[in-house]
């Protein structure tokens, strides 16, 4: 699994409908990643981290080294704990560089499976990873703890030569003019690097236009391009009675209906899609895990201040999306369900989502995939 998809996809502000993420100083062409990797044991077998497990996976600055790192999202309980020696990881608590070894992963009694945690890397400045980075625990890997204590299992034999994570990013951001010291210039760059949404082209220059608000079908747009649904050919069997709506948008939000992405409101009798409304984050928020069609929904209890404003239709994917890293809320703990969302942060979340689906394509595992959870 990968931060790609997750994402680290990933855990990050859900800037996406207006979620304020932090400012980064970096350039798109310095962008400091930190790469995500992989960990096993045994069943029942606790799991320690050394430190070279993290300095080996980032990329610091010129002249930099690695100073500490900050806890994202943390592993789901219903998997296992991540402690800092014997106590509980706290989301958001910062770990020094030089007590990277008293991390440790206790699985749940009997699990098998898969647990992810993410994280921040920071490199003594001001610098830090410009999207969280994904540590896949897999406990069983195939084998149980040996039944005799005393018996060692036995010694597995190293690969010839070793694989790089899944989700390593091959190529490079593509640069917009008007991003180059935006917070959101990398995963917009790498959305237009894997030619999911490209900007505007003028003169051999790229441009993103990131403070556009966009409305439902916009959004529409570029999910169904995430997700890889074909547009339709025709309006046959067009369910929704707006009126005055051009072709080529009815095409796209006919095609998102019949994929399950949107369901359209229902106003007196009839399916609208009302396409030029303002889209909130709500909405995004329900569209995209429609997409994903996870396996495994969250089941803590929202804890935004602010739960009790979020709609009823959107419980459930507010909760699937912060759980599994790829939204979070404001500073002040809130969620905001009704602010309308820029394309900037309509693209941070979309290559969150572009990075889990990634991860969940590439995993052949057979073990029980268990994501981001509790906090």
């Amino acid at each position: 699994m990968n931060k790609k998809f997750l994402a680290s996809l990933c855990c990050l502000s859900f800037l996406l409908t207006g979620v304020v993420f932090p400012a980064r100083a970096e350039r798109v062409n310095d962008p400091l990643v930190a790469n995500d990797f992989t960990k096993q044991t045994p069943k029942n077998t606790t799991l320690n981290f050394t430190i070279r497990d993290f300095t080996d996976s980032v990329n610091p600055p010129a002249g930099g080294s690695l100073s500490h790192i900050t806890l994202a999202q943390l592993t789901n309980e219903a998997a296992g704990t991540l402690r800092l020696g014997t106590e509980p990881a706290k989301a958001g608590s910062a770990i020094a560089t030089d007590k990277l070894d008293q991390l440790n992963f206790v699985p749940a009694k009997d699990f098998v499976g898969e647990a992810i945690f993410t994280w921040d890397a920071h490199y003594g400045t001001d610098a830090v990873s410009p999207y969280p980075s994904a540590v896949t625990i897999v406990i069983g890997a195939g084998q149980d703890t040996p039944e005799d204590p005393g018996t060692p299992p036995p010694t597995p034999t190293p690969p010839e030569t070793p694989e790089p994570p899944d989700d390593t990013p091959t190529q490079k951001p593509l640069q917009y003019e008007d991003m180059l010291e935006h917070w959101g210039a990398y995963s917009a760059g790498m959305l237009g690097a894997e030619g999911i949404i490209v900007g505007e082209e003028i003169g051999g220059h790229f441009y993103f236009y990131p403070d556009k608000v966009l409305t439902r079908i916009d959004f529409i747009i570029l999910a169904n391009s995430i997700f890889g649904i074909k547009t339709k050919d025709s309006l046959a069997g067009n369910p929704f009675a707006d009126t005055g709506v051009p072709s080529y948008m009815l095409r796209q939000a006919i095609a998102a209906y019949e994929n399950g992405i949107i369901a359209g409101t229902k106003q007196n009798g009839q399916l609208y899609l009302n396409p030029y409304d303002k889209l909130t984050r709500a909405e995004a928020a329900k569209i995209l895990d429609n997409g994903l069609a996870l396996e495994h929904p969250a089941t803590e209890p929202l804890s935004f201040a602010d739960s009790a404003s979020i709609p009823t239709w959107a419980e459930q994917a507010v909760k699937n999306m912060e759980a599994y890293g790829i939204v979070k809320g404001y500073s002040d703990n809130t969620f905001r369900p009704y602010g309308i969302i820029t394309k900037a942060q309509a693209a941070e979340l979309l290559y969150q989502t572009f990075k889990y689906q990634n991860h969940a394509r590439k995993t052949q595992s057979v073990f029980n995939k268990v994501f981001y959870g509790s906090k």
